[in-house]
């Protein structure tokens, strides 16, 4: 078994998917990836993740929604959105539900990186999110 942090990457844009995983694999983490909330959470690996990235806006189940359930089962994963839409109402919703952080695409290959750093560092690379 391969040692390190694994990312979820969740969103229903192909090309982000495989943008933000090659983004990733340039820094040797490695991740898999998710077209929507619901892959994610029927994934027999969902527990070794060590971090969640999800869109905020996709079809079906949202980013939100998909963090709540997510705590519901007793997955305690950081959580990172990514999002396309700007609001107050979003960072909100996001501090609520103690996302690591909210980024608003286009986000710098610098904001992502620091981000997956703080959430990976945040739970000590375990992906039952304990220190």
């Amino acid at each position: 078994m391969n040692a390190g942090p694994v990312v979820a990457i969740v969103d229903d844009d192909a090309s982000m998917r495989d943008a933000v995983g090659s983004l990733l694999a340039s820094f040797d983490i490695r991740s898999q990836k998710f077209g929507d909330a619901e892959a994610l959470l029927a994934s027999p690996m969902l527990a070794t993740f060590s971090c969640v990235l999800s869109d905020v806006v996709m079809p079906g189940t949202t980013g939100f929604v998909l963090a709540e359930r997510l705590r519901e089962m007793g997955h305690l994963q950081p959580v990172i959105f990514l999002t396309a839409h700007k609001g107050d109402h979003y960072a909100a919703r996001a501090d609520a539900l103690g996302a690591c952080c909210l980024l608003t695409k286009p986000f710098t290959t610098e904001a992502l990186m620091a981000c997956v750093a703080k959430a990976l560092a945040s739970g000590d690379g375990r992906p039952d999110g304990r220190p």
